[in-house]
């Protein structure tokens, strides 16, 4: 969880003779910015993912959450996995509130919700959020040794029972950075997790960013014919051109334009160089934002194109009051919509403002 007051940072372009950074957005023009017609017809070629964005006021049962909300969410997964063609949940970090020392109760919370996707085979993976970490914001033991590492550390999940789980950084039970794999078709995707490591907070760890990054490069590069999610949980910061999400939610008239955090632009500025990267997905900061982010290089012969999404409805009533997305990849159409809801075991409360539910290109 972040702070709702954020200060905003002016995005530097990088510019060599060789290489540079275009941001495709622009901050005067967006309620046009690539706008996509998000119809769609029973013969398209689709796949969906589901998105949990920061659970941790449901696991403690603060500011009126509910473990019902977590509930409902994973209820509505298991009852439409298979009609809504979903193919992969990921959850965004916080899964908790109180860290990962002595807080079992709230692990176990956590843990009895999520195995229920394991038990149903659903691939899936979870981010670790600064609330996941003790003392918050720590990337270094024992950071999340009794509680992430329990319930989802290298020795629960990988395993026979769960083969999308691949492997993690580092030798030890350790699962705070992993790579998932899943499939739809002839589609090959990877999901990169790479957990909170600020360089805003105090116990930033630069040696250890390093020694992440080049692990995650080495895997992206070994599977180059997979497409790569990169899921962490501090990449966007919230809009400044747009509050209505977090004012009067549902009533955004346009899509927010985010800027990175400060490790978004590390993530951002590391693994740009990859084609093979198209999506990175966060929550952390309550708001809904999106950029569109272009790296040019070989003197603008080759290019790259990511697409970030920030979604965290923590600050709503009853701490988010289950809110969750679901992105839809048409691969007929090439594009890909975001739908924003809250599952109710009667009708399902929907937000369909213009940063709650969205289209835009999929592989541009």
């Amino acid at each position: 969880m972040k702070n709702l007051n954020v200060i905003i940072l002016s995005a530097a372009l990088l510019m060599s003779c060789k290489e540079s950074v275009e941001l495709v957005e622009s901050t005067l023009n967006l309620g046009k910015v690539e706008k996509v017609a998000a119809s769609s017809s029973s013969s398209d070629d689709f796949f969906q993912i589901a998105i949990l964005p920061d659970t941790q006021y449901y696991t403690a049962k603060k500011h009126g959450g509910s473990l019902n909300l977590f509930k409902y969410q994973i209820d509505w997964i298991l009852a439409n996995v298979t009609t809504s063609r979903i193919k992969y949940v990921a959850h965004l970090g916080d899964v908790v509130d109180h860290g990962d020392d002595g807080n079992s109760q709230e692990w176990i919370n956590a843990k009895n919700q999520l195995y229920r996707l394991k038990d149903a085979k659903i691939p899936f993976g979870v981010a670790v959020g600064n609330h996941d970490q003790t003392p918050y914001g720590n990337p270094m033991s024992p950071g999340t040794n009794s509680g992430y590492g329990v319930y989802f550390g290298k020795n629960v999940m990988k395993t026979s029972a769960t083969p999308w789980y691949k492997d993690a950084y580092g030798s030890s039970n350790n699962s705070d950075n992993h790579y998932d794999f899943f499939e739809y078709g002839a589609h090959k995707f990877m999901v990169l997790y790479l957990e909170y490591n600020n360089p805003s907070e105090a116990l930033y760890n630069a040696n250890y960013e390093a020694k992440v990054f080049h692990w995650a490069d080495s895997i992206i590069q070994k599977f180059p014919d997979r497409k790569v999610i990169i899921v962490s949980h501090s990449i966007l910061k919230a809009p400044t051109n747009n509050t209505a999400n977090i004012t009067t939610p549902g009533t955004s008239t346009q899509q927010g334009y985010s800027s990175f955090t400060s490790q978004g632009s590390k993530i951002y500025h590391n693994f740009k160089k990859h084609k093979n990267v198209i999506i990175m997905l966060c929550g952390h900061i309550s708001g809904e934002g999106y950029r569109r982010d272009v790296y040019k290089f070989n003197n603008g012969q080759d290019s790259t194109v990511i697409k970030s999404f920030l979604s965290d409805y923590q600050s709503r009533p009853n701490g988010g009051n289950g809110y969750m997305r679901l992105m839809r990849f048409n691969l007929t159409k090439n594009t890909l919509s975001v739908k924003t809801f809250a599952p109710r075991p009667g009708a399902n409360i929907l937000e369909e403002d213009a940063d709650s539910k969205f289209t835009v290109k999929l592989f541009e």
